[in-house]
């Protein structure tokens, strides 16, 4: 059986006797819910209840020559279903290529109102060369930062809108950690400093989401793996060039297409127990920085190894952490990463990246073939003739009714297999007893 037809708990059996995740792992995985009352009462302000999130496996993601599961956090049905179909073609393309530049640093910024332009070099000298009395001030505030060798990188100084703002900049490293408390900590202590140092005082400290560091993923495709039983590959290859050239000139098709993307993105960073707020922030600044709205990811014919094939390339920021107080308080984040298996922090926004990618090309080849409405439609079919019981080649047959069913709910998949199974045995099980209520179609 595939992956996706086995049940819960046959998937949390595999991924025990694989070696992915211990006994209490799969029992963690299995207990509802996983973040306790008095850890949530810890971590929000009037905390009332927990919600959850369904956790599932993009399988086999193959990148940089390494083949991984990347658990991704979202209550959207295809999302995780694209991953996969987008993972599985590039898997049979040699997998997707991904790199970092540069290290990443946090930008964060001790912003002054209506320094006269006249004194703003003046400033700007001084603040550089006591950039190691900065220094000190981190190591004598921030001990804990300087013993795992982050701290502050470069110091610059820069006027905005003709002086009505100036700033001091800072480039923080953070190491493993996201950073934004830490960056935020730093540059109020280092407020302090400033102004008992410039004898003015600022207006705010605070970190920037938009990061200068980001990770390029790349794919190189042969149009013949993107055939379906209606068009050859080729064909399918330049609607998909198409729709990306759509993206690059129509900024509101741009949109679309990032969100595609970040539908990937965000899931692998829920499950980690990432800032999902600043990967969505800093990826759609790093969309616009050119001033007009822009797609992460693009696709074109290119020529390697004298073949013709779709390349596909994405680049965008990748602000997220494998250590910080969520994801120890969470708990589940952990036990993502040791499913990943990624070695650092740097791997895993590969690894984040390439999932961007393949979820961007099943979604332009869903589009450009049988339609995104479609596509959602049978996959929802199936997950409800799985969710009414069915086993085996009861799915496709329930799922097939499902498609056509004007009402797709749950009850009305139980309804259907159960007159299945009484058409195979004439004493056949009872229909399920109603459970109450039907459940409502998501519109997808």
């Amino acid at each position: 059986m595939k992956f996706y037809e086995l049940t819960p708990q046959q998937r949390r059996d595999f991924l025990e006797q694989e070696g992915y995740a211990t006994h209490n792992d799969a029992r963690l995985l299995r207990l509802t819910p996983l973040l306790r009352e008095y850890a949530a009462d810890g971590m929000i302000e009037n905390q009332v209840g927990v919600m959850g999130i369904p956790i599932g496996l993009l399988m086999g993601l193959e990148m940089n020559e390494k083949t991984y599961n990347v658990p991704m956090a979202t209550e959207e049905p295809s999302v995780i279903a694209g991953a996969c179909a987008g993972a599985k073609i590039a898997r049979e393309n040699g997998g997707v290529v991904s790199a970092l530049w540069p290290v990443r640093v946090i930008p964060a910024d001790i912003v002054f109102r209506k320094v006269p332009i006249s004194k703003q070099e003046a400033y700007a000298k001084m603040v550089l060369s006591h950039k190691k009395d900065m220094i000190q001030v981190m190591k004598e505030k921030m001990p804990t930062l300087t013993r795992h060798n982050g701290g502050i990188e470069g110091v610059t100084c820069h006027s905005i809108h003709r002086g009505e703002f100036w700033k001091v900049r800072m480039w923080i490293w953070t190491g493993e950690a996201m950073g934004a408390n830490i960056a935020n900590r730093l540059s109020e202590i280092e407020a302090k400093y400033l102004e008992s140092l410039l004898g003015i005082k600022p207006l705010a400290a605070i970190l920037s989401n938009a990061e200068l560091e980001t990770v390029g993923s790349g794919v190189w495709i042969d149009p013949a793996t993107l055939a379906t039983g209606d068009e050859d590959g080729e064909q399918v290859a330049q609607k998909i060039v198409a729709l990306s050239r759509w993206a690059d000139l129509d900024d509101t098709r741009a949109v679309t297409h990032n969100k595609g993307i970040m539908n990937g993105v965000v899931a692998c960073a829920l499950a980690n127990g990432n800032d999902t707020r600043a990967v969505e922030a800093s990826a759609h600044w790093f969309a616009s920085r050119s001033g007009r709205y822009s797609p992460l990811a693009r696709w074109e014919f290119a020529e390697r190894n004298g073949k013709r094939v779709l390349q596909g390339k994405l680049t965008m920021p990748m602000p997220i952490g494998r250590i910080g107080f969520s994801i120890k308080t969470l708990g589940t984040p952990e036990l993502c990463q040791r499913i990943l298996g990624a070695a650092d922090l740097w791997e895993t926004q590969e690894v984040f990246a390439a999932v961007g990618l393949v979820q961007n090309l099943a979604a332009l080849k869903s589009i450009a073939t049988e339609g995104i409405v479609q596509g959602h439609v049978k996959l929802r079919s199936y997950n409800l003739a799985r969710a009414a019981g069915a086993r085996g080649d009861e799915i496709d047959k329930v799922a097939d009714f499902m498609i056509h069913h004007p009402k797709r709910t749950v009850r009305q998949a139980e309804i259907m297999l159960s007159h299945l199974r009484a058409e195979k045995d004439k004493e056949g099980a009872p229909a399920p007893e109603e459970d109450g209520g039907e459940e409502e179609e998501k519109d997808e």
